[in-house]
């Protein structure tokens, strides 16, 4: 980020030394702030993104339950088998991504505690049950990671914007404002030098004219 100090109108000093140090502020900015807006933008193509992501988990969880409200009756029979040890999670692998600067989550692969049970007091459908329930876990804890990397590039997107606000809107326009108070101060000085020069050297014209006057007496 683009260091040096920032000061308020007030704290400006009006000489050459000031003016070189706004002028380099200035350029600091102005160098940096391309590479924001271009993070900020990064950022919210990347936050699309992952909410079309999420909304597409959540559309197949939907798809997959309604086609499961035909046989999940079958769910409620009472079985010697406990159902919840089917769909027992092990592991959810993750990994992470550096995305325009910041690290997010992804969701790769998820892995169930392995059931063992008798072939002979198992429900035909049981088997069909238990894949179609341990997809839907894995789109749950797909969709808990997904919202995640939602939650974490909306953060990073907003400080941005902020950064961004801050540059185009205070920083940049209020060290320009320093920049030309300083010259017109300057200015004004340097027309006040050559006037009290000028006045300077007449008065010496005028004090030698009067010798040579009293001279020639």
């Amino acid at each position: 980020m683009a260091s040096g100090r920032q000061t308020t109108m007030a704290e400006i000093k009006l000489n050459k030394t000031e003016l070189k140090d706004q002028k380099n502020l200035l350029a600091q900015l102005s160098k940096y702030l391309p590479t924001l807006q271009l993070k900020k933008q990064q950022l919210q193509g990347e936050v699309e993104k992952v909410r079309g992501e999420y909304a597409a988990v959540e559309k197949e969880m939907a798809e997959r339950r309604a086609s499961m409200s035909t046989w999940s009756e079958l769910l409620s029979q009472k079985l010697t088998i406990n159902l919840y040890q089917l769909v027992q999670i092990d592991n959810v692998s993750r990994r992470s991504e550096n995305i325009a600067g910041v690290e997010v989550p992804f969701f790769d692969d998820i892995s169930f505690v392995e059931v063992i049970y008798s072939t002979y007091i198992k429900p035909v459908w049981l088997d069909r049950a238990m894949r179609e329930l341990r997809v839907l876990v894995g789109l749950r804890e797909k969709k808990k990671i997904t919202q995640e990397r939602v939650d974490v590039l909306g953060e990073e997107l907003r400080q941005t914007s902020i950064k961004v606000n801050l540059f185009e809107k205070r920083m940049i326009p209020q060290t320009k404002e320093h920049i030309r108070r300083i010259k017109i101060f300057l200015g004004d000085q340097e027309i006040a030098a050559i006037c009290n020069a000028k006045i300077a050297k007449d008065k010496l014209k005028k004090k030698a004219a009067l010798a040579l006057e009293v001279t020639d007496d």
